[in-house]
């Protein structure tokens, strides 16, 4: 079982991308995990430009802007309840022993 999942909102801590004025402004869902490269793509944060050439399959050529990668260990989970950023614990739940993931600041279950 994974720490970061796609879905999770979270919240940038370090890099180009982190605010310390307001901090809640660096967060979003993440849309794609890269276990390999280390990297996720988070919805709306870390937008790159792209030049784009009119084709047959996009009619629209131009600059897209499109969100670009962060590293895994610059974000952190946030949780639902507390709604700050925090750790990730596991611990089985249930006479099936699945394991859930919780929130190690108010010990809330995160899914």
């Amino acid at each position: 079982m994974q720490k970061l999942k796609v879905g999770d909102t979270v919240q940038v801590m370090a890099g180009a991308e982190a605010s310390e004025k307001n901090p809640a402004t660096k967060r979003g869902k993440i849309l794609k995990i890269d276990r390999e490269a280390e990297r996720v793509t988070v919805e709306g944060l870390r937008l790159v430009k792209r030049h784009m050439k009119k084709t047959p399959q996009s009619p629209e050529g131009g600059i897209v802007e499109k969100p670009g990668t962060i590293a895994l260990a610059n974000v952190q989970v946030v949780c639902a309840k507390c709604d700050k950023p925090t750790r990730v614990g596991f611990r089985t739940e249930g006479e099936e022993g699945k394991k859930k993931r919780f929130c190690k600041n108010c010990d809330a279950l995160i899914d």
